[in-house]
């Protein structure tokens, strides 16, 4: 499996501490990359079924975006942190421009462009950085105070 680079990893483990859970997911090749996305966050949020749902729905929509724009996902990474969790869709196209900062909804007659908008929505926070296999994508999602982010 294909994962963040190990220098990538210390510092984050450095800044965020170190994740209680950590699943990683070489996409390229899969059938079904979307389906197997979904399985990995699920199967990895068992500590945290509150969060299951968003993650699940991000990281799908996350992967189809990398398919879609960049012509493959590379791989899904999922952080499961005290605080909350990470997940992270690398693709190879390190155009890191292409993805708009401040997604605005689709209009109702649109069939695409909801993508960015619901990880908008959903996440607590997300950007895009450049990395050696091309760019990813990261979502964080933060626990609330009740155990919900």
């Amino acid at each position: 499996m294909l994962g963040p680079s190990t220098a990538l990893q210390e510092d984050q483990e450095r800044s965020l501490g170190r994740p209680l859970t950590h699943a990683v997911l070489d996409l390229r090749g899969l059938d079904a990359p979307q389906s197997a996305a979904r399985g990995i966050v699920r199967r990895a949020l068992t500590q945290a079924p509150e969060l299951v749902d968003d993650v699940v729905l991000v990281a799908d929509e996350l992967v189809g975006n990398a398919l879609t724009h960049a012509g493959e996902a590379v791989d899904v990474s999922l952080d499961l942190y005290p605080w909350g969790t990470v997940v992270q869709v690398r693709d190879g196209d390190g155009d890191t421009a292409a993805v708009p900062l401040k997604p605005a909804p689709a209009g109702d007659e649109e069939v695409n462009g909801r993508g960015l908008f619901l990880v908008n929505e959903l996440a607590s926070a997300w950007r895009v950085q450049s990395d050696e296999a091309g760019k990813r994508v990261v979502a964080v999602f933060l626990y609330r105070a009740g155990g919900t982010h």
